[in-house]
């Protein structure tokens, strides 16, 4: 499994995976450009991209959706919640390409399984994922833990939280790209609205680097090799914050990291990481 993480924050989200039967994106909060850019630095040309996955409606996340949906010749999962929120936005351009593409199947909406937070599982030949709610404030959020073989990678973002009850799904994978989106402090200082503050410390909002820190410390496992700091708020955090405040938690908890690399996300491309 390849990763590379293209852009992550509020100015554009987006992530290349690479197992060994499918070329996947999750999200397309970049530029086509930007996205032909890096996969060109890959040797690879946006028609081998098969797979897109859409995290959510905010802009950051479909900024260029889209281009990539007329011009690709791929499958795009998102949740009905999501296909709504979209259609009810105010991107014009993007609501009949939505239902063209939906009609032609290349568009599948995610389920819910019956009295569960949890959602249909999906199937890619040797590649499987199962989708994971995530709390924000969005119609219908979600992130997706990705196996390939004996390989895992879980990909949350935008939440308030991580439910408990996901904790046994996404336990021990071999890579983790997990939101540490502010300092709490450093964001009750800042000149955001105080409106804007309580949304993103709120439980459908953005996590804290240690509710981030304890969440990671109580998932990840012997088989974990890869943990990205994504959606990093640049203006209410700071990478030397984000790692000091994970050693501290994971000192606090007698955890041993040293065999683990740590990686900070930016709205620049991090290099190529191979599992």
């Amino acid at each position: 499994m390849r990763i590379e993480v293209f852009a992550s924050g509020s100015t554009g989200n987006c992530t290349y995976v690479e197992t060994e039967d499918h070329k996947i994106l999750i999200d397309t909060g970049i530029s086509k450009r930007c996205i032909d850019n890096e996969l060109n630095k890959l040797n690879l040309d946006f028609s081998q991209i098969d797979t897109l996955f859409i995290t959510h409606e905010h802009e950051d996340h479909i900024r260029s959706l889209c281009t990539v949906l007329k011009k690709g010749n791929l499958t795009c999962y998102m949740t009905k919640g999501t296909y709504q929120a979209i259609l009810n936005g105010k991107n014009e351009s993007l609501k009949p390409v939505l239902q063209e593409k939906l009609s032609s199947g290349s568009i599948i909406l995610l389920n819910r399984l019956a009295n569960s937070i949890l959602y249909e599982s999906i199937s890619l030949g040797k590649t499987e994922i199962e989708v994971l709610p995530t709390f924000h404030d969005a119609l219908e959020s979600v992130g997706f833990k990705i196996k390939d073989h004996q390989q895992t990678l879980v990909y949350i973002t935008d939440t308030g939280y991580v439910h408990h009850s996901l904790f046994e799904t996404i336990s021990n994978a071999d890579c983790y790209v997990l939101e540490f989106n502010h300092d709490p402090y450093i964001l009750m200082s800042s000149d955001r609205t105080y409106a804007l503050k309580q949304r993103i410390l709120s439980d459908h909002g953005h996590l804290s680097n240690e509710d981030a820190a304890v969440t990671l410390a109580k998932v990840m496992g012997d088989k974990t090799r890869l943990v990205f700091y994504a959606h990093i708020s640049q203006e209410c955090n700071l990478s030397e914050i984000i790692e000091l405040t994970r050693k501290k938690v994971m000192e606090d908890l007698g955890m041993d990291t040293s065999g683990v690399e740590f990686v900070i996300t930016s709205p620049l491309p991090t290099k190529v990481y191979s599992l």
